[in-house]
């Protein structure tokens, strides 16, 4: 029940992002990514006092769904050690992977989206036995996490357009016909 509620709740945050930002197409700009960053944080300020209890696990869910096992991650940059945490930020990339964006018009493929999946697992970003878990759920004999293998071979692409983790320079406009002076 606890894991639900901090799934649904994960992004809540996301409501003191301003709009344009969430809906922008081309590529964020370094102080866009830095705002659309706080969310975790604005999240896990409203859930904890909506809740009354800064360890409430929507709450925390919502402040770590972006931190990872390496400390690679943000708000705070820490060691992401609560499995259940884990499980919402990997199915959060998930279905941030397998779902349309507006700085993606098409998804990625299912093979492809578990494969970027298993390079942050090689990267120690996320652990295996959610990856496992994971690829066990898309496999129609749906074996156990622990009896799962994971194939390192990479054979699905990412879908063209993508801008995913691409950032425009802070005063850049937008390349249209207007701005090549004709």
């Amino acid at each position: 029940q606890s894991i639900r509620l901090g799934q649904l709740a994960h992004d809540f945050g996301k409501v003191c992002v301003p709009l344009h930002i969430l809906a922008k197409s081309d590529p964020l700009t370094w102080s866009e990514k830095n705002i659309l960053r706080h969310h975790t944080t604005a999240g896990y300020v409203l859930l904890s006092y909506y809740f009354q209890d800064k360890e409430n696990f929507a709450a925390r869910v919502a402040r770590d769904h972006h931190e990872r096992r390496n400390a690679s991650g943000y708000p705070r940059a820490i060691r992401l050690m609560d499995s259940m945490v884990e499980i919402v930020a990997v199915s959060d990339v998930y279905d941030a992977l397998i779902s349309m964006r507006p700085y993606r018009p098409i998804p990625y493929d299912n093979r492809t989206a578990l494969e970027e999946i298993t390079r942050m697992a090689e990267r120690n970003e996320i652990g295996w036995k959610v990856v496992r878990a994971l690829v066990g759920h898309n496999r129609k004999t749906k074996p156990a996490c622990n009896d799962c293998t994971v194939s390192a071979e990479k054979r699905g692409s990412p879908p063209p357009g993508n801008l995913y983790g691409v950032f425009a320079e802070e005063n850049s406009a937008p390349d249209t016909d207007d701005n090549n002076g004709s």
